[in-house]
């Protein structure tokens, strides 16, 4: 389908129709429903990209104070979604255990439950005989105590995807899949539209949601963006047989392993291990890693060596050098907004971005939070960046 002569102008273009792209396309409608809005999507389908392979994990028990702020900002429009779209998205707040195998990480756990109860957030801390007794089917003595935060939820992400899709559809937005932009067209320092293999979209405000793209389409305009995609493995198995259903989300601090259990009960999600993978944006599966990632399941959960290995997926992770994304207008280029580099934390942060990229894109400003925190230029001199990783 050709792109018709209405659609060769907008008031905004959006760079991805991916989980960030659509909640930004969103809430700019909800606010000014008069918008014209083009979304371009490489893709060919809906929820081919990163949105549609993660695990759906909506966690507010960070450590870093910035990213709560953003899942707490997240929190009424997943609580209110399937009211709201008339869309069940499997919403169930199952909690989040995350575990501290050394003093090191049992008093950065302790630490940051102080902090996140301080925000509202309701944490339980667990020392290690309580830990055992309320999961025993943990490891006996490798963890000296956990965390939990019982608002930590799981929600179907393509679920909350298509809904989203549909809304913006019908307030009226252009989304166009298989139309990769190729180029942005500036004329002196302002911006004039993007360039697609189809033909020039024109418009004088872009908004970069290209997830794992997104460094390669701000380079176009000689942006440099701290952005690189990592691959990310994900296990699908049989659930090990003394976890019951719906347990939390379980998080090994020191190796990274999680354990996911889908909303039947029945099937686990596993990985977490490869975050010292290569960038690139290969996606092909590594059975050579596998051995040493199921023994780093044992370590955690000792059942697991009985589980059925079902397959593997992978998908790509886009990542900032210091895990927090990047958002607000690039200080090089007017008119030019970016919402990359959410390490992962993505869907559980979008309707938060949304919401803020609304405000600037609008009103030039926002209130929500302290946009400074997420500007690219807190990369300029290393002594800015920040290495908060959980």
């Amino acid at each position: 389908m050709n792109i018709s002569s209405q659609q060769l102008k907008s008031d905004i273009i959006i760079i991805g129709a991916g989980i960030i792209g659509l909640s930004i396309a969103y809430h700019l409608l909800e606010a000014d429903p008069q918008l014209s809005i083009t979304i371009l999507e490489k893709e060919k389908m809906l929820g081919l990209g990163s949105t549609g392979k993660g695990t759906g994990s909506i966690r507010y028990s960070h450590s870093s104070p910035s990213l709560r702020r953003l899942s707490l900002l997240s929190r009424d429009f997943f609580l209110n979604f399937e009211s709201a779209f008339a869309t069940p998205i499997d919403y169930l707040e199952k909690g989040c255990l995350r575990l501290a195998s050394d003093e090191v990480l049992w008093n950065q756990l302790q630490l940051t439950t102080q902090h996140a109860e301080a925000c509202g957030i309701p944490m339980r801390l667990l020392k290690q005989e309580e830990l055992l007794k309320c999961f025993p089917y943990l490891h006996k003595s490798r963890f000296l105590g956990g965390a939990l935060c019982p608002w930590d939820a799981y929600a179907d992400p393509y679920a909350v995807l298509a809904a989203l899709y549909a809304a913006v559809r019908r307030k009226g937005a252009f989304v166009h899949f298989g139309r990769e932009a190729t180029k942005i067209l500036i004329n002196g320092a302002k911006i004039k539209g993007v360039e697609t293999r189809q033909g020039t979209i024109w418009s004088p405000l872009i908004v970069n949601a290209a997830g794992p793209y997104a460094a390669q389409f701000a380079a176009t305009a000689g942006i440099i963006l701290p952005v690189q995609p990592y691959r990310r493995q994900v296990y699908v198995c049989s659930n090990p047989h003394d976890v019951p259903p719906a347990t939390p989300l379980i998080v090994d601090l020191a190796t990274g392993f999680y354990l996911h259990q889908e909303v039947s009960g029945k099937i686990v999600l596993l990985g977490g291990t490869d975050r010292d993978t290569w960038p690139g944006f290969e996606d092909m599966l590594d059975k050579s890693v596998a051995e040493d990632f199921f023994l780093t399941a044992i370590e955690t959960v000792p059942s697991a060596i009985d589980i059925k290995w079902l397959r593997t997926y992978t998908g790509i992770c886009e990542q900032t050098p210091d895990c927090h994304p990047i958002i607000g207008e690039a200080p090089e280029l007017k008119g030019f907004f970016l919402a990359n580099g959410f390490s992962g934390h993505g869907f559980m942060h979008a309707p938060a971005t949304g919401r803020i990229l609304a405000d600037l894109i609008l009103n030039g400003k926002t209130e929500r939070i302290d946009i400074n925190l997420f500007h690219l230029g807190r990369f300029i001199g290393s002594e800015k960046e920040e290495h908060i990783l959980l």
